[in-house]
């Protein structure tokens, strides 16, 4: 009986919060170990003794997102309630919300400056996201471009998930660095297509704003034919999959104006 008193006594001590430390003794990149007290289909909560607030007073989210570099489709497949964590790492310290966050992943690369990137240049990536006009694709670099759905094959695509996936690698040139907003575009399509997207989308965009310029005004190409405001005539079926993704960012355009 005096040894279950003791283990309850230290219990209620652990999660007594005048036993706490203060969180401004945290440091970001610290390790910390600690018990699961709680498992949600978004991440698990460990206590760690320090003064966080919340519902769960003492206990750092360990988001589902950082128990692995792998994507876990399910928690509660490698994580339950009373599991150890150790050697996790303190990724956010928020002295004003009183939360921690943790993590249990490899840390990252330094991630290559936007600025450095060069329109042309071919890189090496994995899906990092899929949306449903595209893909986010994680190349090294301190912003994830976007593959968008028109760059990815030269046919129509209806779920973008029978031809991509998170955590596929794929490679990719860069079409578009917009410095100012810090976003990038690539694609997966040869030159020649590229530019033939361009310049369709430039006529689109010239009818729509009344003459401001679409993406293919993006480079000088010495090797790029040169057409007048006058649209040619082109095989129906052949525009028909890119004026499909070029109404789809009409749209966009429009719900933002």
């Amino acid at each position: 009986n005096n040894n279950n008193n003791t283990s309850s006594n230290n219990n209620n001590n652990n999660n007594n919060p005048k036993s706490f430390k203060p969180l401004k003794d945290l440091k970001l990149g610290s390790k910390i170990s600690g018990k699961i007290i709680d498992v949600c289909d978004f991440g698990a909560f460990v206590h760690i003794g320090y003064a966080t607030r919340g519902s769960r007073p003492g206990a750092a989210l360990l988001h589902i997102s950082q128990i692995d570099d792998d994507r876990i489709q399910n928690i509660h497949d490698v994580l339950r309630k009373g599991d150890t964590v150790r050697d996790a790492r303190v990724i956010t310290v928020d002295s004003t919300k009183g939360e921690v966050g943790l993590s249990l992943r490899n840390p990252r690369h330094k991630r290559r400056d936007l600025r450095t990137v060069k329109t042309g240049e071919v890189l090496e990536g994995k899906v990092d996201k899929i949306v449903p006009y595209g893909a986010f694709v994680d190349v090294g670099a301190s912003v994830n471009p976007l593959l968008h759905i028109s760059r990815i094959t030269g046919g129509a695509i209806e779920n973008i998930r029978h031809h991509l996936n998170e955590g596929d690698p794929v490679t990719v040139h860069v079409i578009n660095v917009d410095l100012e907003k810090k976003t990038m575009a690539v694609s997966m399509l040869d030159r020649k297509a590229d530019l033939y997207l361009d310049r369709r989308m430039s006529q689109k965009m010239k009818r729509f704003y009344g003459g401001a310029k679409g993406s293919g005004d993006r480079e000088s190409d010495d090797d790029e034919d040169h057409y007048d405001d006058e649209e040619e005539e082109d095989d129906p079926s052949e525009l028909d999959y890119f004026d499909q993704a070029i109404r789809e960012l009409e749209e966009a355009l429009r719900d933002r104006k």
